[in-house]
């Protein structure tokens, strides 16, 4: 089976899927060909874009591979504005390496012509595939692997809408030029859009089989003659595989590897979170297997940094780690809990690695975290973000605007904690609000489409107190991120590359 990870996602570390795709059918005998086509794909475009036309990107162009380097450098994090010069030189070059009606950045992917969240867009770029600015790579780089490769099935991972587009000209473009291949399309996306109540699939025939969840016991059966739709029995654990990885290609100051110690969210009570709308289950792997899984990485890979994909890494992981100090670091996803407000503890994580910890706050009112069912205490939270501060350990806090239970006081109560807790947050990440269309909140609100399209999986609605994107916008840029407290940490955050860069900035 050839696995093929499109265009386009932020380039610093390999798809974590296509790795545990691969390692499940290696380890049940079945020959796998991985392709990371996001990087790959980004940088020939890079090297073979349209000729630069201003200054700007003649020089961009004339200093891209140095500039790559130094991305690669950890020094080069150290030093805000070189790093920040590096990224948007970079960025420029994909920016203007192909047509206008094309809007790419080194984390998105805009047609002006074609909506991912509309199934006939995706069809017509599948017809159309010619048009699409990574139609070369197609060609001259993916065309030879697939030549040489005697397997029936290309299977293509979909995680992000930014990969949409381009992932359905490679669907359409194969079935063009290798008739005889069947298509296998997963990935996050794609579970996304067949968990809804409503789902047909509107894309036969050009997708012969698609997968929902989890992807490694299908791709097995499909190899066995099965129907990955049939009651499987499961594997036994599968080890993600990187030997596809190009490692000195990845923008990043050393290798990353993408792991998920679990299937799922272990909370699965957030009222607005898309994961408890599509009602996934909540499988963790053994402590034990981790740390071995872990510790093989290091044996043959010998990595740099770890990130730890979970939706929020479990609490029982989190205190293995703390006694099972590791030779890279790492971080990832948690909740705020009363191990990590506890100073030893944190002392203990940082040992173990962690230099970065991504936590939800969402809000800094409590009525609004209650009604939310978000499980945080503000008080919890402040001591946990103190003593993660003494260990020396990043955080990175989300929060969000917009919910049908916050108005502007509660807004005005979340920047309050912000600045007062200021000293203790690296980085901030400001989010508004999107209502998932099936969520138990829909009937009680007055609706809208928010995206133009059949796939799209969220609703616009009209706020019940009044507090409106609008009014959001103008208190994020007018208020929020004016205040002297909040306004230094908001600059600190990487271009494009957000959390995924932001471990390596020091604190």
């Amino acid at each position: 089976m050839i696995l093929i990870f499109p265009p386009l996602g932020k380039p610093c570390e390999p798809p974590a899927g296509v790795a545990l795709l691969s390692g499940a059918l290696k380890q049940n005998g079945f020959a796998c060909t991985a392709i990371d086509a996001n990087i790959g794909g980004l940088l020939w475009l890079a090297r073979n874009g349209r000729t630069p036309q201003d200054s700007w990107t003649r020089r961009a162009v004339s200093h891209f591979d140095e500039n790559l380097r130094d991305l690669k450098t950890p020094s080069l994090y150290a030093n805000r504005d070189r790093y920040r010069q590096r990224v948007m030189d970079v960025n420029r070059v994909i920016n203007v390496s192909c047509a206008p009606r094309f809007r790419l950045s080194l984390s998105d992917y805009v047609d002006a012509e074609l909506s991912p969240v509309r199934s006939e867009d995706l069809l017509t770029s599948a017809r159309n595939f010619k048009d699409n600015p990574f139609y070369g790579y197609f060609k001259s780089v993916l065309a030879p692997e697939i030549e040489k490769s005697n397997t029936s099935h290309v299977g293509l991972s979909i995680c992000y809408l930014s990969q949409a587009l381009t992932g359905f000209a490679l669907a359409g473009w194969i079935k063009a030029r290798f008739p005889g291949k069947k298509i296998v399309l997963g990935g996050g996306l794609i579970t996304s859009w067949m968990s809804t109540p409503t789902w047909k699939n509107p894309f036969s025939p050009l997708i012969d089989t698609m997968i929902r969840g989890r992807g490694e016991d299908a791709v097995v059966a499909l190899m066995r003659g099965e129907s990955p739709g049939e009651k499987q029995v499961p594997l036994h654990r599968v080890v993600p595989d990187f030997e596809f990885c190009n490692w000195e290609d990845y923008l990043a100051p050393g290798s990353i590897i993408p792991y998920r110690t679990a299937i799922g969210c272990y909370w699965r009570k957030c009222r607005f979170c898309p994961e408890t709308v599509e009602g996934g289950s909540y499988k963790p792997q053994k402590n034990s297997e981790l740390l071995d899984d872990l510790r093989q990485f290091q044996e043959e890979m010998n990595p740099a940094h770890v990130h730890f994909l979970d939706d929020a890494v479990s609490p029982s992981f989190l205190k293995a780690l703390a006694t099972h100090p590791m030779p890279f670091t790492w971080y990832g996803f948690v909740r705020f809990t009363r191990d990590l407000a506890d100073p030893d503890f944190c002392r203990a994580l940082y040992q173990s690695g962690c230099r970065m910890l991504k936590l939800g706050l969402e809000s800094g009112d409590e009525h609004v975290l209650e009604q939310m069912n978000k499980g945080t205490d503000l008080g919890m939270a402040t001591r946990v973000l103190s003593a993660l501060k003494q260990a020396g350990i990043a955080t990175y806090v989300y929060l969000l605007f917009g919910t049908a239970f916050e108005d502007e006081a509660a807004a005005d109560k979340t920047l309050t904690y912000v600045a007062q807790n200021s000293e203790n947050i690296s980085f901030l990440n400001l989010a508004i609000f999107n209502l998932p269309r099936f969520s138990q909140e829909v009937p009680l609100l007055e609706t809208h489409a928010f995206y133009a399209g059949d796939l799209s999986l969220y609703l616009g609605f009209n706020h019940p107190l009044g507090w409106n994107r609008r009014q959001i916008r103008i208190f994020l840029d007018k208020k929020f991120k004016k205040h002297p407290a909040i306004a230094p940490i908001l600059r600190n955050d990487p271009p494009f590359f957000t959390s995924n860069h932001a471990m390596f900035v020091p604190s």
